[in-house]
């Protein structure tokens, strides 16, 4: 179970690369999932996913993240 991850975020690259630093100054371990770049990458594009990305974090570091999140107010930075 404590392998186990959980998105704390889907929006933009921008965004999910913002919220990482936050993460990462906090002592929380993440993984972004870029879409676009993942296309990329295996020799296709996804055209419809347009610059989309989440973020993920352990499942034991889940509540500490979205309280992080809230702290940051993540509905002022989707604008």
């Amino acid at each position: 179970m404590e392998n186990e991850i959980k998105q704390v975020y889907a929006g933009s690259v921008v965004n999910a690369e913002y919220i990482s630093s936050v993460l990462e100054e906090n002592g929380i371990q993440f993984l972004i999932r870029n879409f676009q770049e993942e296309s990329l990458v295996a020799g296709w594009a996804a055209i419809p996913i347009k610059g989309e990305a989440s973020v993920y974090v352990f499942t034991q570091d889940y509540d500490r993240a979205m309280l992080l999140l809230d702290e940051i107010n993540l509905s002022d930075i989707e604008e």
